[in-house]
């Protein structure tokens, strides 16, 4: 029965792309959406590549770019379509499973409407006000819990604790424009190596010493101060080309909703 569902995954991020790999590899009929040029910077687990090259793959998961607004639900598809984001647009599909991966912080509409199942990730999500489940997104005990009542914990600003560092891990844009990368995707870094020019002129760095895990699409236009990479600081044991821990506990949570779901409207 579960094949029978429609799913629309907003937002191809880090977790967005981690949840749809999953439901594409149990069977379920998964289309992705994002806005272009996309914002992920875990591009080696994100399907948004897809917007701006046309395909991207994570873990021999294939999206590719729409090229029109038909999808037919009648037979497996081989790949996760890709479409803009453009709700009005993709709305016509009458999904009957929405999961909003778009991690935005605040929303200020009420999606249930939508569909049968509007699940929201992350911080901004209320059950009953803006969703019908939320999952947990933030690192810790309850990370990929369902919550059916109430809300995800708060936004804490902090970026997650990975090898002992949280913010400075983080590498930022140091002046508005077009960014050019001298480094790659595996890369054993160390501080102050450059990873970067922005308008050919302004040099990006290393903030610590690791591995570069995270690196803003070249397409994109980044804004001074803005989060475009990130450096992780152990090293060579990181699997960069895998999904995370954390995008694989929110996607089991999601999936978890999902049949309960499907059980609770049989019975």
């Amino acid at each position: 029965m579960l094949a029978k569902e429609l799913v629309w995954v907003r937002g191809a991020g880090e977790l967005g792309s981690g949840v749809a790999h999953l439901l594409h590899r149990v069977g379920l009929h998964v289309f992705l959406s994002d806005i272009a040029p996309p914002l992920a910077i875990r591009r080696p687990v994100t399907f948004s590549c897809a917007l701006v090259d046309g395909k991207s793959e994570v873990e021999g998961i294939k999206s590719k770019k729409a090229q029109s607004h038909i999808l037919n639900p009648s037979k497996p598809w081989k790949h996760i379509p890709m479409f803009d984001d453009d709700p009005v647009k993709l709305l016509e599909f009458k999904p009957s499973i929405i999961v909003d991966a778009r991690m935005l912080k605040k929303y200020t509409g009420d999606f249930r409407t939508w569909a049968d199942l509007v699940i929201g990730l992350g911080p901004g999500f209320e059950v009953d006000k803006n969703c019908h489940l939320a999952i947990e997104t933030m690192r810790g005990h309850n990370l990929g819990r369902i919550i059916s009542t109430g809300a995800p914990l708060a936004d804490s600003g902090i970026p997650g604790n990975l090898g002992g560092e949280t913010t400075r891990r983080l590498v930022r844009a140091t002046r508005s424009g077009q960014i050019k990368w001298s480094s790659r995707f595996g890369e054993l870094v160390t501080k102050g190596q450059q990873l970067a020019l922005i308008n050919n002129d302004k040099p990006v760095y290393a903030p610590l010493d690791g591995m570069v895990r995270g690196m803003i699409s070249e397409h994109t236009p980044v804004v001074k101060g803005m989060k475009i990479g990130d450096i992780d600081p152990r090293g060579e044991s990181v699997g960069y080309q895998q999904i995370s821990e954390k995008a694989r506990a929110i996607a089991a949570g999601v999936f978890e909703a999902i049949v309960l779901h499907q059980n609770e409207t049989l019975q």
